[in-house]
């Protein structure tokens, strides 16, 4: 077929003499002058003027490219007219290119067409410092609004509720799925774009995704590939007049847009990525910046560029991998299979990923099969470059053939067919394999790849649990065609599918609610708990109002239902989440209701400071929840009020800063444990392992010498049980489930975890019961080894006295040693945890830690001195812990009297969450709070400074008692860790695969993961 024949000439004369005066061109040349070096690429013979067309089939150029790479190798030169293009082909090459050799290879060569469209301007076809910059600040406000993490998840579930609401509407009988999908899919990067989602039936959003799509396929049609090889002589071509019509179009469109926002604007809240930007050129403007990124036009093609990617490829993909389920129903059948056997009929997460092997193959076997960017975006060399032998000059075209890699032949068994087991071992369980590569690679890959593979497997997922989908009536599987339609994407033939029930007439409740209440009900008692809810919900109807004797004064909130209270609006797994949401509507105080339990929410640094702080004694009495008076009866520290708190966490700072809390004899007990938890991690030989034990053993061991006078062997099955007690229990504690029994205790015998959370207490008493009882027999009061034994002494001199009522009694004593060996461990260890997790995620971060290390301190041990030379270090450990959150919420507080805070009337004894998520985030006190950024600690010259919003121990008088000594071990475990060993992912993946998704509980831990510590000595 000749690649000319889809162009729309003014008359045949016309045609006639372009190719009259090409062919005299070649008869009257004796030779083509491409003035190429002998040790260029090889290619076939380019003709003048045409150079290769004639040898290209520009409906599919891939298919041509990869045969001719059977012939000239996996490196070499073919001519797009005078266009002179170096073609990588296969997976060792691509790789070797984009990745090793990511500089050299890392420009963006931006065609005729690509300039006509975006000018410049964006992300995708753009150069220099100003794509350096967009797509850093794309990259990390993307995250920022919760790419790859549970706020994108909860965005794309919501989603996948008005997709299959729309395909119940064809009720099983066949319709085109693209547009759904299409919208569904844009709907995604609206919301985080945008900040909102749009309607189906939305005139203009139709619109945007209609242009966008035919944007995308246009762009690859032969009439643009050869305007791009003669842009002058070719300019009138009716593709491209169609192309830039489109484009002005929804240039118009995003203009209208960002101009609502800009008129609704709030500096202190970000809706989305075009508030952020908003903001951000503000700031540069009222700082006078010169040549500053952040002007409108970058704005309007990011937009467009994020909205089109971030449309079509996910959704082309999602098309295919439906269309080969209904080609290929017996692998839908075990995709199926696998997703009722794991999952049953409850809303899929992303955390069950892991456990759907298959599936997850299944999705990954559709991305390589439909290799839907075949010849990535095209790249250009950044300055000469010798490359397997051939010399590559500065500015060349390069076409990194992604087609060639997802069907190279030397890595993928049957690279032709669709065969899930490529991504499965012989186990059935998934592998990643090196050369599955369909988001490209290097310093172009795809910056929305985390998102995207979200997207693709909750919305697959989803949709087959809920449908099956077969060929239209009288039409068979073999009958479905695989030929992909023509574009820069390749997406499936036009066609139609049956998307068939599976499950039965369900409930009106919405989306929301149904995964709310799916992931509350516990296995064992559902059928209670779903009955009891249901009868609230039938108490809300018959009920006329919601008594709530609130003041006119009271702080503003979501109304409440009956009994229930506001437990429906919130998600109970993330719920400093919700209350975080809530707070940008109702503000910095705010009252919800948790059943009949009425909270009121501080958000915000200066609210939680002014509370804390500036109203510390009546913002000071401990919540008592039922779950704590379950765990303490009011003894102890953590969870006890009035004199008995006074005197037991008096007693307690005094002991521990007499063993030295914040000390250099409790220093000398971190450095020592450090060198056990050294001889630990080298066990592993730099194989990868999962630190979490041994982490929390170190951790334990250092507030065990201050309660107990010595540390544990990391083997003694005693402390493994009770660290693994006290995990257990501080993450059950923070379950949806202990939150419904906090509601309504009377459920507490019918939850597996509240009973579970009993049997671990009433174990670590009697195992604390049997050491206090063998330190109390070899107690000498003239020398007192640890806290249990200047307790004891206290407890023997105030009985010989004979004081009545004294809080020195043995339940005290047992639960000032629980609460102080639980706090001591739990949080240390798992903020020690994301430190490590985040080295190996950011290894330019680890990089700089390392080498500040390395020039400050040397090979010598690291001593609790050196922090003042060690300034990034610092500003490492300290956005840890800002960013890890791990206490969102605090231990709830109590209002210890009637108080009038902020113009709202708070009465005595209300309940009060000091939202600490509000503070480590707080978008008018950082500066990127939602990404991993040192320099929020860090002066312009380097030097590390202290924040005021840095409050991740709380503040005020129920401030952690321990801060000085957890401090001082971060410090000293981080240090000494990364002076010895380089922490990165396991071999096959990638710091992008690593999960910085939080495990819900009352603090948040990091995803079970295994990390390589490779010795740097």
């Amino acid at each position: 077929m000749s690649p000319l024949e889809d162009f729309v000439f003014s008359s045949p004369s016309t045609l006639l003499g372009a190719v009259a005066v090409l062919l005299v061109l070649y008869f009257v040349s004796i030779s083509f002058t491409s003035q190429k070096m002998g040790s260029e690429p090889p290619g076939p013979r380019p003709l003048p003027l045409l150079g290769n067309l004639l040898h290209l089939d520009l409906k599919r150029p891939y298919k041509t490219l990869c045969e001719l790479s059977k012939k000239y190798g996996s490196v070499f030169t073919v001519y797009f007219g005078t266009n002179k293009v170096v073609v990588l082909a296969g997976y060792k090459a691509v790789k070797e290119a984009l990745v090793s050799n990511s500089e050299e290879f890392g420009d963006r060569n931006v065609s005729p067409v690509f300039h006509d469209i975006n000018r410049g301007h964006g992300i995708l076809f753009a150069n220099g410092e100003s794509w350096k910059e967009m797509r850093r600040f794309a990259l990390t406000t993307l995250r920022d609004f919760g790419m790859g993490k549970r706020v994108a998840e909860d965005k794309i579930l919501e989603e996948c509720c008005h997709l299959t609401q729309l395909f119940d509407e064809h009720k099983g009988k066949p319709f085109d799925l693209k547009c759904p999908v299409n919208y569904a899919t844009s709907n995604i990067i609206s919301s985080i774009v945008y900040g909102s989602r749009f309607e189906y039936d939305d005139p203009r959003f139709t619109n945007m995704v209609k242009r966008a799509n035919e944007n995308i396929r246009i762009t690859g049609s032969a009439p643009i590939q050869v305007y791009n090889m003669f842009p002058r002589l070719t300019s009138w071509i009716k593709n491209r007049q169609l192309l830039l019509k489109n484009v002005e179009m929804n240039v118009r469109d995003i203009k209208d847009l960002i101009e609502h926002l800009k008129e609704t604007l709030n500096p202190h809240i970000c809706r989305g990525l075009v508030d952020c930007f908003l903001i951000r050129k503000q700031k540069e403007e009222d700082s006078h910046g010169i040549n500053t990124q952040y002007h409108d036009n970058n704005l309007i093609f990011i937009i467009t560029n994020l909205f089109s990617a971030g449309t079509d490829t996910t959704a082309t993909t999602l098309r295919w991998g439906l269309l080969l389920m209904a080609k290929y129903p017996q692998i839908q059948d075990q995709v199926q299979d696998e997703l009722s056997r794991m999952v049953g009929s409850r809303q899929i997460r992303i955390d069950d990923r892991k456990n759907l092997p298959y599936t997850d193959a299944v999705i990954h076997e559709t991305q390589r099969l439909a290799s839907i960017v075949p010849m990535a975006v095209p790249h250009q060399t950044s300055r000469d470059v010798t490359f397997q032998g051939y010399f590559i000059k500065k500015g060349t075209i390069v076409f990194p053939l992604l087609t060639s890699v997802l069907y190279d032949e030397s890595e993928w068994e049957s690279p032709h067919t669709f065969n899930p087991s490529h991504f499965l071992d012989k186990e059935g369980k998934f592998i990643r394999r090196d050369a599955f590569m369909p988001f490209s690679a290097g310093r172009r890959v795809c910056l929305g790849e985390s998102l995207a593979k979200m997207e693709l497997f909750l919305f697959f997922t989803t949709l087959l649990q809920r449908f099956r989908f077969t060929p239209p009536p009288g039409v068979r599987e073999d009958d479905l065609d695989l030929t992909p339609a023509v574009g820069f994407v390749l997406p499936p033939s036009p066609h139609e599918l049956c998307a068939i029930s599976r499950q039965g007439v369900r409930g009106n409740l919405s989306c929301d609610c149904k995964i709310m209440l799916e992931d509350l009900l516990q296995s064992s008692t559902s059928v209670f708990l779903l009955g009891a809810v249901v009868g609230l919900l039938v108490l809300h109807f018959v009920s006329s109002s919601f008594s709530s004797h609130e003041k006119r004064t009271e702080p503003p909130g979501p109304k409440p239902l009956p009994l229930l209270g506001n437990l429906l609006q919130v998600d109970l797994k993330r719920l400093d989440g919700s209350l975080l949401d809530l707070s940008k509507k109702y503000g910095p105080v705010f009252t919800v209701y948790f059943g009949l339990k009425k909270v009121v929410v501080l958000a915000g640094y200066r609210t939680v400071k002014e509370a804390l702080v500036n109203h510390a004694e009546e913002f000071g009495n401990r919540e008592i929840t039922p779950i704590f008076y379950d765990f303490n009866k009011e003894h102890g520290i953590l969870f006890s009020n009035g004199d008995t708190w006074k005197e037991m966490r008096r007693f307690a700072l005094t002991t521990l800063r007499d063993f030295g809390m914040g000390k250099r004899i409790t220093e000398g007990k971190i450095i020592e444990e450090c060198h056990y938890l050294i001889e630990e991690f080298e066990q592993h030989d730099g194989k990868a392992f999962n630190n979490t034990q041994a982490i929390n053993y170190a951790a334990s061991n250092i507030i065990s010498a201050i309660m107990f006078g010595k540390r544990f062997e990391y083997k003694d099955p005693v402390f493994q049980a009770m660290v693994e007690r006290d995990h257990e229990s501080i993450r059950l504690t923070g379950s949806a489930s202990i939150l419904i029994y906090n509601a309504f205790p009377w459920l507490g015998p019918w939850l597996k975890n509240w009973r579970d959370l009993m049997k671990n207490v009433e174990n670590n008493k009697r195992d604390t019961n049997t050491i206090i009882t063998n330190l109390k027999e070899t107690l000498n009061p003239e020398m007192c080894r640890c806290f249990i034994d200047v307790f004891l002494k206290r407890q023997q001199n105030d009985e010989m006295s004979e004081i009545k009522d004294s809080h020195y009694n043995n339940e005290n004593l047992v639960y000032s040693v629980i609460n102080l060996f639980a706090a001591g461990t739990d949080t240390t260890g798992s903020t020690l945890q994301w430190c490590l997790l985040l080295m190996a995620k950011y290894p330019h971060i680890q990089d700089q830690v390392q080498e500040e290390l390395s020039r400050v301190v040397g090979n010598r041990q690291v001593q609790l001195e050196d922090r003042k030379n060690l300034h990034y270090t610092d500003a490492v450990i300290h956005e840890s812990q800002r960013l890890a959150n791990i206490v969102p919420m605090a231990i709830p507080h109590k209002t210890s009297r009637d108080v009038t805070f902020r113009d709202y009337f708070i009465k005595e004894g209300t309940t009060v969450f000091p939202l600490l998520t509000s503070v480590l985030y707080d978008e008018s006190e950082w500066e990127s709070p939602h990404t991993f950024n040192p320099s929020h600690f860090l002066d312009k010259e380097g030097k590390f400074i202290r924040r005021d919003a840095f409050m991740p121990f709380s503040a005020g008088r129920r401030m952690c008692l321990g801060e000085g000594l957890a401090r001082m071990e971060l410090f000293l475990f981080f240090t000494s860790l990364l002076q010895r060993f380089r922490f990165t992912p396991p071999p096959g993946l990638t710091e992008d695969d690593l999960d910085l998704t939080p495990v819900v509980g009352f603090t948040l831990t990091t995803s079970p993961h295994e990390l390589c510590a490779i010795s740097q000595q």
